[in-house]
């Protein structure tokens, strides 16, 4: 008999279970990573395997938006709803879970349940769910960390550009929350340098912020803008209201003036001491003299100070000012830069106001063949404080310049040129015989000054009612004519005999006259002759006439 061999089950190919296989090991896979990418879910405390080796973090992405100053302090950051929290496991292995604090401000705690955290520091908090978590598996050791901050509503009004409702961080301060409303109300003022400014018309000192409770903080942002002091530009709270009130007149400012940073008046806040006054103009320099302060009521009476604690808390009040004195200049030795053409360019030593322009050029090795000696400029890092602040208050003073002769028939282009002279600028002339006054063994040198020696010697600006104004060349013994006609010629409306020349060297504003000698640098201005009408000009030879007329009938009745 033949034996036949049994058919063998009919059974699914090996391909089939491989397949399934994959398509479940990825769906575990895609659920996993689902659970690990969304915060929302408390997760499993097992620790995500198939996500670690794939080389994902368990910890969310979403973070990379926010902005710390530091490190968030444990002791002083109120968690609420909305934060993002990772609850660490540390033995007898190690797990974590990203926690969610829901709008009741709980959390879900795995195998333990809720545990209510809002308005808890973050370190009472950990207490609170370490307590729940170790009553629950009487094992192990937790830690709470914050992974993100929570995002809250709150409200800015008052003077502000933008008054509403605004979303911020709870890392964010009150000037944050003024920045998103677009800022303070502010007014064109005129600057210190005649310029305008967007000047704020609030109260810097008087900010209110208030709470949900009610509970209302005063908010000094004076103190932070000036001083950097954080306590006047605090964290905003869930539901916090900024309040920013005008600027009144309520009371007369205090002021700060000497050996400060920032002198000047203040708005006067009640409750004001020494101390605070200093806070607000920024502190004390290094120059200033311990010896020398002094605090002068409204009435006149002037109190001797020290900077001793019992002094700093003396009280202010409005109308007061404090004068901070400071040392004077002692340092001797200081350095200067010479560039161009000299042998040795660089920094050297000086001694101020000892060193001579002269001596330096020696330090350096001495001009070459191809300086401009005509044509040095010293620039003097350090410009008076007193004198450029009025000059450009007069030049943009608005309407004519005011200037006083001969410049006061100039128009504006010769206020803006001013504008462009750097008065710490003057142009030397290094060949100039050692007896005159401005050569350069009598020029002597600060610290910080820099000294230039070009090539080419400088040309010479001529300005005003001139066909081609601008800088043309300079030539040894050219007088007005030649640089008019090197400038294009003058207008018909150009007086050249009321023309102008600034010099470089001292800024000397002169008449220019026949055989006045026009340096490198040098700039002349030639002025609008006045407007005169045919009309105006008919009337005039008609007055005329009339004065000859009666003054021959005089003398015929008189020689009768």
């Amino acid at each position: 008999m033949i034996q036949r061999n049994k058919p063998r089950a009919a059974g699914l190919p090996r391909p089939f279970w491989i397949g399934l296989l994959l398509a479940f090991a990825c769906s575990l896979y895609a659920q996993t990573k689902e659970e690990g990418s969304n915060p929302s879910l408390p997760g499993s405390v097992k620790s995500n395997v198939l996500s670690r080796m794939a080389g994902k973090s368990a910890l969310p992405d979403a973070f990379a938006g926010v902005a710390y100053e530091g490190a968030i302090d444990r002791d002083e950051y109120l968690v609420g709803p909305g934060d993002r929290l990772l609850l660490q496991v540390w033995s007898p292995a190690y797990e974590e879970s990203p926690l969610l604090v829901s709008g009741d401000g709980r959390v879900a705690v795995p195998f333990s349940g809720p545990v209510t955290v809002a308005g808890k520091t973050l370190n009472q908090a950990e207490v609170a769910i370490a307590a729940e978590f170790d009553l629950a598996l009487k094992r192990g050791r937790i830690s709470i960390s914050l992974l993100e901050p929570r995002k809250f509503r709150i409200h800015v009004t008052g003077e502000v550009l933008i008054p509403g409702s605004y979303t911020v961080p709870a890392t964010a301060r009150v000037g944050d929350a003024i920045e998103l409303a677009s800022g303070f109300r502010s007014v064109l003022k005129p600057g210190p340098f005649g310029d305008s400014l967007m000047t704020p018309q609030v109260s810097l000192r008087r900010i209110q912020l208030r709470s949900r409770s009610g509970e209302a903080v005063n908010v000094d942002m004076q103190r932070f803008l000036q001083g950097g002091d954080l306590a006047g530009n605090p964290y905003v709270t869930d539901g916090s209201v900024i309040y920013v009130p005008p600027l009144t007149e309520s009371h007369e400012p205090t002021g700060v003036y000497g050996a400060v940073y920032y002198e000047g008046n203040y708005e006067y806040a009640p409750g004001d001491d020494v101390y605070a006054l200093l806070k607000l103009s920024g502190g004390v320099t290094p120059s200033a003299d311990s010896s020398s302060l002094v605090l002068q009521r409204a009435n006149g009476e002037r109190v001797p100070l020290t900077f001793g604690a019992s002094d700093l808390s003396r009280k202010v009040f409005p109308g007061d000012r404090l004068y901070v004195g400071g040392k004077p200049e002692m340092r001797e030795s200081g350095s200067a830069s010479i560039r161009g053409q000299v042998a040795k360019p660089g920094g050297y030593s000086i001694k101020n106001g000892v060193t001579t322009v002269a001596e330096l050029v020696e330090q350096a090795g001495g001009l070459t063949s191809e300086a401009a000696v005509q044509s040095a400029r010293l620039i003097r890092r350090k410009t008076p404080d007193s004198i450029e602040p009025e000059r450009h208050r007069i030049l943009m003073a608005p309407g004519s310049v005011t200037l006083p002769e001969p410049v006061s028939l100039a128009d504006k282009e010769l206020a803006i040129e001013f504008l462009r002279w750097d008065y710490g600028t003057v142009v030397l002339d290094l060949s100039a015989d050692p007896e005159d006054p401005d050569a350069a063994e009598h020029v002597t040198l600060q610290d910080g000054d820099l000294l230039e020696i070009p090539r080419q010697p400088m040309g010479v600006r001529v300005l005003g009612y001139v066909n081609h104004a601008g800088e043309v060349p300079w030539i040894e013994g050219g007088d007005l004519s030649h640089y008019l006609d090197a400038a294009g010629g003058m207008n018909r409306a150009g007086w050249k005999g009321r023309t102008v020349i600034i010099k470089a060297r001292n800024g000397s504003q002169l008449r220019y006259h026949k055989g006045m000698e026009v340096n490198p640098g040098d700039m002349l201005f030639v002025p609008q002759r006045p407007r005169t009408t045919s009309w105006e000009k008919f009337k005039d030879v008609v007055s005329v006439v009339a004065q000859l007329a009666t003054l021959a009938l005089i003398i015929q009745n008189t020689s009768k």
